[in-house]
Parts: structure tokens; sequence; C-alpha cells
């Protein structure tokens, strides 16, 4: 089935001012950017405010046919995503394996070419699910060549013209929810991906383990396999070892009894001779979730955990205890009224003696770190969870943790939501009935869970930053972009807050690319690119 026109959605990325200055970079060429961390400085025009439902600094948009929750690869004018196989109208079942890849000119968003990228047909997914598809990992260019992967067993590389030069399959996850949300790595010509071993290998368990797994770029051929365990909620994150090298830091330990054990973390180097051996390893005790973007830095790697109730802190160097950050006692909070639309500032706040108690939840992949910084979404839930009441918050906050001064601050974001026709009450959040729909006019949700707004249990998009500015973007479409170096955080750092279309019909779990000048941003129904006002 050939898919019709392009794809939606320019998104935009931020960078600290913290950080060491880097090359302009022209391109972002895989999920983390071009310097593997979610950031990048450039002194080009910065997008930071828009509106696709006004029409405001969006440069074009165009239709995808099907929903997709890959990043934007972007080189010079081409951009390379993917999007699950448009599902047939009468589809009974909201589910499959197969995914379409495609070159899409960044000039005006027309389709280069496209090709069928099939999944192994044990290994379904749900098409509009707020935490993986088949379609989820962002595809990797160098501009000669573009690898992409379908999560449902399947990774290629071809030309950037179209052009196939390898394919490999392996046998995924089965048996739980196994596709998002590592994002795939390249490094000097090794890529790195979440796997299990093959069937048959006698290392092999029964409920399989995922793995770090380096293999040839050129020729797809297992190169090594880290040996400690990797659950496939955790998205590794590459970056400069202390000593020279690179490594990536990957977690332990998540719902759905994930048998990789024991819960921690491990940085492993991905190149040279001692490729796939652990720097060092940290198991939590007395155990955790690692469900996260894993954020670490020259200085330190942080455990971000909703079942703890501080930020665990450990040496780059060889793994130790550094100190821990609590996040509930003497903590900084700017609240927000919408009646009188002000905020309120609060210092030395205990959280567990508000009324009622508020248990703080990082919200999964919401995450990113900036020396000395720590930011993470943090998720709002007010009701019961496995029989007791609780309540999660800050209300729809977003955290920075000052890990040197040992200062953390919670900002709560003036988050409007407009009343929706047809939009129903339930005990886990509203749901939007039209949010799922794609652009054919079909709802693709087997999940009534991805009709939320994206502040409850769902795996949004990673955050991003471009220069000083991190971009927030949650389920219902909406991106808050904040300046995440302001000296107090508080209201002081809301730059802009921003739409991928109208709310309660526009769904995205994406994450945005910045090149050239400009934020590529997806959605299910369409592709996006957005410019600054300036431009």
């Amino acid at each position: 089935m050939k898919v019709s026109t392009a794809i939606e959605v320019l998104f935009a990325f931020g960078v600290s001012l913290l950080l060491p200055m880097h090359v302009v970079a022209e391109n972002w060429p895989q999920a983390a950017g071009p310097n593997h961390d979610w950031t990048v400085r450039t002194d080009e025009p910065v997008p930071t405010s828009w509106s696709v439902e006004r029409g405001q600094n969006v440069r074009w948009r165009v239709p995808l046919s099907e929903t997709g929750q890959s990043g934007i690869a972007v080189w010079g004018d081409r951009l390379f995503l993917t999007t699950m196989k448009p599902l047939g109208a009468d589809a009974k079942i909201k589910k499959g394996t197969d995914i379409v890849i495609y070159c899409v000119s960044a000039t005006n968003g027309k389709i280069l070419w496209q090709h069928d990228l099939p999944g192994d047909p044990k290994a379904l997914s749900i098409y509009a699910y707020g935490f993986s598809s088949s379609s989820s990992p962002t595809p990797i260019t160098d501009g000669k060549h573009v690898w992409f992967w379908n999560a449902s067993g399947r990774m290629g590389c071809w030309t950037v013209d179209g052009e196939e030069v390898w394919t490999r399959n392996w046998t995924p996850t089965l048996g739980r929810p196994f596709n998002k949300q590592y994002e795939p790595i390249k490094v000097g010509n090794t890529l790195v991906n979440v796997e299990p071993l093959a069937p048959g290998d006698p290392k092999r368990r029964e409920d399989a383990w995922n793995y770090v797994r380096g293999f040839d770029a050129t020729t797809g051929r297992s190169l090594w396999t880290a040996p400690e365990g990797l659950t496939h909620y955790n998205t590794p994150v590459l970056g400069k070892l202390p000593g020279g090298g690179y490594g990536v830091l990957a977690g332990r330990g998540a719902h759905h009894g994930t048998p990789e054990s024991p819960p921690g973390l491990t940085l492993s180097r991905v190149d040279g001779p001692d490729a796939g051996k652990a720097v060092w390893s940290w198991d939590s005790q007395p155990g955790g979730m690692a469900q996260v973007a894993q954020a670490w830095d020259k200085n330190f790697a942080y455990w971000l955990d909703e079942t703890r109730t501080d930020l665990v802190v450990l040496n780059t160097k060889d793994g130790s205890e550094a100190k821990r950050i609590s996040w509930i006692k003497d903590v900084i909070v700017t609240a927000y009224d919408a009646e009188s639309k002000t905020f309120t500032r609060r210092e030395g706040v205990d959280l567990s003696l508000e009324t009622p108690a508020v248990k703080v939840f990082p919200a999964w992949h919401a995450n990113l770190s900036i020396y000395p910084y720590v930011y993470f979404q943090c998720f709002s839930f007010e009701g019961r969870r496995k029989g007791k009441a609780v309540t999660m918050g800050p209300r729809r906050s977003i955290a920075r943790i000052d890990v040197v001064k040992e200062r953390v601050e919670y900002l709560e974001l003036p988050f409007p939501i407009p009343e929706v026709e047809g939009a129903e009450a339930s005990p886990q959040g509203t749901l939007y009935p039209n949010m799922t729909t794609n652009s054919r006019g079909i709802d693709v949700a087997d999940d009534k869970r991805s009709k939320r707004d994206g502040w409850w249990w769902c795996f949004n998009g990673n955050t991003i930053a471009v220069n000083q500015y991190l971009y927030f973007t949650f389920m219902c479409g909406k991106v808050q972009v904040l300046d995440g170096q302001v000296r107090d955080f508080d209201e002081s750092a809301l730059v802009s807050f921003n739409d991928l279309g109208k709310f309660g019909e526009t769904w995205s779990v994406n994450t945005p690319s910045f090149s050239n000048g400009r934020l590529y941003h997806r959605t299910m129904k369409e592709l996006l690119c957005i410019e600054a006002s300036d431009k």
C-alpha cells in the first residue's frame, strides 16, 4: 500500500549555557542529536514559540498516512523517520508488526523514497500506544547511509538514495510490552542496539534478557554483547568516559516482571579492544525501576526511580556513590493559581507534610541532565493505586535539581486544558475520544490510556535542549519551552507554551530534532517543520 503525502512536525531542542562550547552542528543524525546527549548549541535562530493549530511559525506541515513514534534523523536537506504500516479502515485489531521507512525532503516535506520493513509476526505492537510501538526506534544517518530499526525484530542499512545494503532479523522479547524506550546509537563504525541473545544461544534464558549489543555498521555482523542485562524500557545514553573513549550508561529494573536483575546501572565501554565490557556496575538496593533516559555526564551518573524519595548521584569515574539528594524534604515549590493567574513560591517545603502528602514520581523518559542540573517531569495523579489513596506531584510540575548545591526546585506549569466535546472522566484521568484518530480518520488506539493528556502513565517523548531552551512534549501535543538556566526555577523560566495541533485531536509521544535553525517534530497525523519568527 503506497503511503500518501509526507509528514509533520519539527521540534525544539535545547542546550545548557553551562555546557562546553560545541561546534555548530548542522545535522541531527540520531535520536540524541549530534552530541549524543539530547542537546545542541547553535548560533542559528532557535524556534521557541509557535502554534500549528493557528499556523504560526510553521514553515510546512504534511500529513502522515499512519501513526508512528520514531524521532527524526536530519542530514542536510533530508529527513529520515518511520511509521507503522497503514492500518485498514475496517481493521478490528489495532495491532501489527510492520513499519514503513521514509526519506523526506527537509525543504518541503515531500517523500523522496519509502520502503516497507516487516517485523516478526509474533511480536505484535499496538498502533497508537502511549508506551511503545514497532516504529519507536529513531533512524541513524551519516549522510551516506541510513540505518532503520523495527522494534519487532528487524534492522537494516540503506544508502541515502534508498538502495538496500543489508538487513538482519532478531527475536525480540515476547509476552510483555517489549518495544520502547531504547534508542539505537552509532559511534564510529559500531551500531548499538538493545535485544536478547539469539534463540539457540546457550546463554539465552527461557525468559529472555535484553542486552546492550554492538554490530558492524557496514555489514550488520555482531561484534560484542555486554554481559549485564538491560531492561528494554530503559534508554542507554552515550557519553565520553573520563579516561577517554565512549561508554553507554544503561539500567535494569522495570514493571511487568522484566527478568534482568539485580536492578541498577552499568556503564559499559562501546569502542576499542574492551568494547562491551563494564567500566563499573552499581546495584540499587533493595530494588527499583530504571524506566528513564539514563542521565549522566562527565562528573556524575543519576538514578531516577519512582520507588525512591531521593536522587542517587554516582561518580562517573568508578560508580561509587557520591551523594543522595532528597526531592521531598527542604524543597522549593512555585505553584500556579489558574483563577488568579498568579504564582506563589515557597521554600523549605517538606512534601510529605503537605495536605494531602505528595509523592514524587519522575515521569518516564521526560528527563535530561545538563551539569550541574537534572531536569524531569513529575507525573501528576490524585486517586487510588493498589487500594491506597495517593497524590503524585507536585501538580503538573517540572523539577530542577542542582546536584552541586543540592537544591531542588519544582515549577508548576500553566497548562490550560480546554473543554472537549465527548471527553470522558475516568479514575485514571480524562479521556479524549478523538485524540488517537489518524490522518485518514481511523482511531488506531487499542488502549484507552493513550487518550490522556500526558501527565500520567505514558512515555512522553525524550526532552531535548537547544542552547538554554528545554523542550518538553506531552502526549496531547502540547510543548512547553523552558529556560533551564534562569537563576531561580520559577515563572521566569517559562518561555512559551506551544501546540502541535488542536487539543483533543493531536497525539504525539515523539522527540523533536533541531537542524539549521529549524525544529522538526511530528504527531500521529503530520510531520512538521517549525522555524523562528525572525526567519
